[in-house]
């Protein structure tokens, strides 16, 4: 074997002769690669919307969104407003860890009014009558910067006077 370039020693450099513990690091590194990749593909890392509801005599509230989220991913919560009576100003009041370091794309149908005090947001939305179902669609994305766990609270109000309230964390990966 003299066609080998100068400095080459094939039991070190092909067989990796001296070198075991180099190769289990190695091993050990492709199999935390691997759970890794596991892991995400079984939802540990969020996107899996899951559904919360609460409900009293005059409306119910379900919201589906996910509980944790990774930075950058684009989501969609669903708020579901369902009146047993009438509701002149039903209002959607959202925690500030639905909106901190959040980006709102889109909401649909769009609210009479929003405003927003310093612990929250407020969506107001035309009157429902009783039996009448409102579904309200948000488009979301999770800054990258946003790591930890977050209060992200909604109760649906009628003007000033509470109806139904979910409490609710999210959990925002790096």
């Amino acid at each position: 074997m003299s066609d080998l370039p100068q400095g080459i020693d094939l039991p070190r450099h092909r067989d990796f002769e001296g070198k075991q513990a180099g190769e289990w690091l190695r091993h050990g590194f492709l199999l935390l690669l691997t759970l890794f990749v596991l892991a995400a593909l079984l939802n540990a890392f969020g996107a899996k919307p899951q559904t919360e509801e609460a409900g009293t005599a005059a409306a119910s509230l379900k919201v589906t969104a996910p509980e944790r989220v990774r930075g950058g991913l684009l989501y969609q919560a669903r708020i579901e407003i369902h009146a047993n009576q009438a509701i002149g100003a039903p209002t959607l009041v959202f925690d500030k860890g639905w909106i901190e370091e959040t980006t709102i794309n889109t909401v649909q149908p769009e609210p009479a009014d929003t405003t927003s005090d310093s612990r929250h947001l407020k969506m107001r939305f035309p009157p429902l009558t009783p039996g009448r179902t409102l579904d309200v669609y948000i488009a979301l994305q999770a800054n990258p910067n946003d790591v930890g766990t977050h209060n992200a609270d909604l109760a649906l109000y009628d003007a000033d006077e509470e109806i139904a309230s979910i409490d609710r964390t999210q959990l925002n990966f790096p």
